[in-house]
């Protein structure tokens, strides 16, 4: 249960490290004297109980963030990397992070087929500004868990709406090998039995390469003063192609919601 803590407080701080490794958005601080940030603080988030799944679970969302002007970066949720290119034109760099893998123990629908072990995604990500937005992008090796290959790409802007107000929407498609496909959403023989040995019949299902997702997220940052701000966080996938026909997908619709409090040491 602590891996699915961690990564759900991953996904909370995803779209804040995406700002400061790309260094496409900055928010309006006043300066400080040191190259070093470091921020802490906690919250809670809730969101899907497995990938494809209808019901959700509520989760603590522990906050650490570390880094050292724009080039290095690390936390035990974005991971630890570096932008090899860092300019107003682009930004280009690469970072690890973990990868906590999908426990049987998340639904009752999961039990006894075994757990997608934990791993390591080796990214790669790139920004450049494009008009009056930002075109993000990334590709994931993941390393354990469903030893696959990701890739996104999307949109972002950043809207200062007030002093006390700054929202960052950002609109992104998700690809997925068939490695990652066939582990998180593909049913093989036994998996089939043992969901027809407790009455619930889920039949053999083959998933391959394509399109795993469309999403919409919302960040909205509320700065309370210079140390302290409200992180909340809003985000919709939409399950596309061979994710979205797997009978083990519930609901194709996967919400995510949570906050934390952060503090800037």
């Amino acid at each position: 249960m602590a891996n699915r803590f961690l990564a759900a407080a991953a996904l909370l701080c995803a779209i804040p490290a995406v700002a400061a490794e790309d260094g496409v958005v900055s928010s309006p601080e006043v300066p400080r004297p040191s190259d070093w940030t470091v921020s802490v603080g906690g919250g809670a988030i809730a969101m899907p109980s497995y990938p494809g799944a209808a019901s959700s679970r509520w989760m603590p969302a522990p906050f650490v963030d570390i880094r050292y002007k724009d080039r290095f970066f690390l936390s035990p949720f974005t991971g630890a990397g570096v932008n090899i290119v860092a300019s107003q034109a682009l930004v280009l760099g690469v970072a690890v992070l973990p990868d906590f893998g999908r426990s049987a123990s998340a639904a009752d629908r999961l039990r006894g087929w075994g757990d997608v072990g934990p791993g390591a995604n080796v990214k790669i990500f790139g920004a450049c500004p494009l008009g009056p937005v930002a075109l993000v992008a990334d590709v994931r090796r993941q390393l354990g868990a469903g030893n696959g290959f990701l890739a996104d790409a999307g949109l972002t802007k950043s809207l200062f709406i007030s002093r006390h107000l700054m929202l960052f929407p950002t609109a992104s498609l998700t690809w997925a090998d068939a490695s990652y496909s066939s582990a998180y959403f593909g049913i093989d023989g036994s998996q089939s039995a043992a969901s027809r040995s407790r009455g619930v019949g889920v039949p053999v299902y083959s998933a391959g390469a394509g399109l795993r997702d469309a999403s919409l997220t919302l960040l909205a940052v509320v700065p309370l003063d210079e140390r302290w701000s409200v992180q909340t966080l809003l985000r919709t996938e939409l399950l596309l192609g061979d994710a979205a026909r797997s009978p083990l997908t519930e609901q194709r619709v996967q919400p995510t919601v949570g906050s934390v409090v952060a503090y800037r040491l």
